[in-house]
């Protein structure tokens, strides 16, 4: 019994691993249940994808450009990919 608790956490822990980096949780919770160790290790390696990069960009204050949709600082008068004026409100960044 304890080794099945063991085995369910450590397949969760795979999963929140990947959810973290914006992948299918329950994907690779069952990948983590089948074979956890070289599932850990797999997703320990496999970077972020562009979703997940985005949620953690605007975590971490980014908004998106109201022009080109880049996500830039909220404080930025000038966007840098597109070179364009900002004008800012409490909503962050307008046109």
């Amino acid at each position: 019994m304890e080794l099945l608790l063991i085995w369910l956490v450590l397949g969760i822990i795979v999963a929140l691993i990947a959810r973290s980096k914006g992948r299918s949780g329950f994907g690779w919770f069952i990948y983590g249940l089948l074979i956890w160790p070289i599932a850990l290790v797999h997703i320990l390696l496999i970077g972020r994808t562009p979703k997940g990069e985005e949620k953690r960009a605007i975590a971490m204050g980014r908004v998106p450009c109201p022009h080109c949709a880049e996500l830039i600082k909220d404080e930025a008068k000038v966007c840098p990919h597109c070179q364009r004026d900002l004008v800012h409100s409490a909503d962050g960044p307008q046109t």
